[in-house]
């Protein structure tokens, strides 16, 4: 078969089934159902399959800010910041810290950067990764604000200060675990 007549074929073919007959156009006045066309068209139930959802707690943040007195933390989720088990800051993770840099340039006293993990894996090595992390956000902090800012120290606490459960009920967390993996910034706003 040719080319055009195979054009020719599939083109009668869509034009036949879009055709809308003509009895059923004419079965039903504007405006009102067609009764030929909505007969096979059923009611659908929904409320026992649509499930409210709490936003607050649905989604972990990737950053918090507190304030108490004059004293401000960022804490910023490590999975932001590194890939699983590394300590070198991504690309979007340098971007933050370089939006984060100039309300340090005014801080009174030093800057405190703090690594921490979760509980899953070797203490040791927790506590290694979490060093590594934050001495990988004090070298970008440094590198951004070059030299004209306050002293920044870094230190890594590994999973010794979660700020919530690893576990619940005696079964691993994930939710919480994703919390404690993270770097706090630390600094007195002037």
């Amino acid at each position: 078969m040719s080319r055009k007549r195979r054009t020719a074929v599939v083109a009668g073919v869509l034009g036949a089934a879009l055709v809308v007959p003509p009895v059923a156009a004419a079965a039903a006045e504007p405006g009102e159902p067609n009764p030929s066309l909505t007969a096979s068209v059923l009611p659908l139930d929904t409320g026992a399959s649509v499930v409210g959802l709490d936003l607050e707690q649905a989604v972990v943040p990737l950053e918090q800010e507190k304030t108490d007195g004059g004293q401000v933390t960022v804490s910023i989720s490590a999975d932001v910041l590194f890939d699983f088990g590394k300590a070198t800051l991504t690309a979007a993770a340098q971007r933050r810290i370089a939006q984060l840099a100039p309300r340090l340039r005014q801080a009174h006293g030093a800057v405190q950067v703090s690594g921490h993990s979760d509980s899953i894996g070797d203490a040791g090595y927790n506590l290694t990764l979490s060093k590594q992390r934050a001495d990988a956000v004090k070298s970008e902090l440094q590198n951004v604000l070059k030299g004209a800012g306050p002293r920044i120290d870094a230190k890594g606490y590994g999973e010794t200060r979660p700020v919530a459960p690893n576990e619940k009920g005696g079964k691993d967390d994930p939710e919480g675990r994703a919390k404690n993996r993270r770097v706090d910034v630390t600094f007195e706003k002037s």
